[in-house]
């Protein structure tokens, strides 16, 4: 589906009861995501995306673009914004004997459907779910934003950020991802992730060191 027709296909969707719409295409206009996320709440459906891989929860449901060749069902719940970054990080939770409970790729685009910090309550409140491993990029505020949620979640998060050594001005294959001076870097990203209790992971290996350090 072009960009351009997104918002009216995905309010009409919500509008018929659909709960969940994947948005797959790219460069959707701002305000048209800001019009169909409004439309969503009022509908009580929830939007993923756009420029999204999509979701999937290993062996129950897959909706979106995500080849299910590296997952498998498992205990550790996932959110990134890259669907690169999704698959590689499944693929070395199934390596590992973690496994996956559902897998979640936000979207690249500069605003989203869904959120960080929802995505981690709904992961909070999922009994087969015992920790997350949550995947940032530089620029924009949604991984800051997750900063309260954090604080306030029983279950672990481990953070990786993708782009630790990107020069600013420099637009890392995302629309979302650019960084602008000091802010949206990959650095203060992760300092404010582990100041909320976070636990930090600069490389994929990292991730079931620590997930084994936390006993899950």
């Amino acid at each position: 589906l072009p960009a351009r027709f997104v918002m009216e296909a995905g309010i009409e969707a919500v509008r018929a009861g659909i709960k969940l719409v994947v948005v797959v295409p790219e460069h959707i206009p701002i305000a048209d995501m800001l019009r169909l996320r409004l439309e969503a709440e009022r509908c009580d459906a929830r939007i993923i995306g756009g420029n999204t891989a999509g979701i999937i929860s290993p062996g129950q449901a897959n909706v979106g673009i995500i080849p299910n060749v590296a997952f498998k069902p498992g205990r550790v719940g996932t959110v990134s914004r890259s669907g690169s970054l999704t698959y590689y990080i499944a693929d070395t939770l199934t390596r590992e004997g973690f496994g996956e409970t559902t897998c979640v790729g936000l979207g690249g685009d500069p605003v989203l459907g869904s959120t960080f910090s929802e995505i981690l309550e709904l992961f909070e409140a999922d009994p087969d779910t015992k920790a997350v491993v949550m995947a940032g990029e530089i620029g924009g505020v949604y991984e800051e934003m997750a900063t309260d949620t954090i604080r306030k979640m029983k279950k672990p998060v481990v953070a990786m950020i993708g782009g630790l050594h990107a020069p600013p001005g420099k637009r890392m294959g995302h629309a979302g991802a650019i960084v602008e001076g000091t802010m949206g870097t990959a650095e203060t990203k992760l300092n404010a992730l582990t100041a909320a209790g976070a636990h930090a992971a600069l490389t994929f290996s990292d991730i079931p060191r620590i997930l084994n350090d936390l006993g899950i």
